[in-house]
């Protein structure tokens, strides 16, 4: 005859994984950067088109995000 005895804490807190701690997350970052200056320009340039111009840029980009920079060279030409 065998009796089931319920499992002790002891046996329940060897399975459980400890968690680990994060990662500390940089604080401390520049207040300008290639990329900022990139995109600072970018809408500066932007910001000058037209709204025809507008659409062929968003479209141009939409093709080259859907069908790949080779179909895009492609299609714009």
């Amino acid at each position: 005859m065998a009796i089931d005895i319920p499992l002790g804490k002891r046996e329940i807190e060897a399975v459980m994984k400890k968690q680990r701690r994060a990662a500390h997350k940089k604080l401390d970052y520049p207040q300008t950067t290639a990329g900022s200056r990139l995109a600072a320009k970018a809408r500066k340039i932007a910001s000058k088109h037209t709204r025809e111009e507008r659409r062929a840029r968003i479209n141009a980009a939409m093709a080259m995000i859907y069908a790949g920079a080779k179909e895009a060279t492609a299609l714009a030409e």
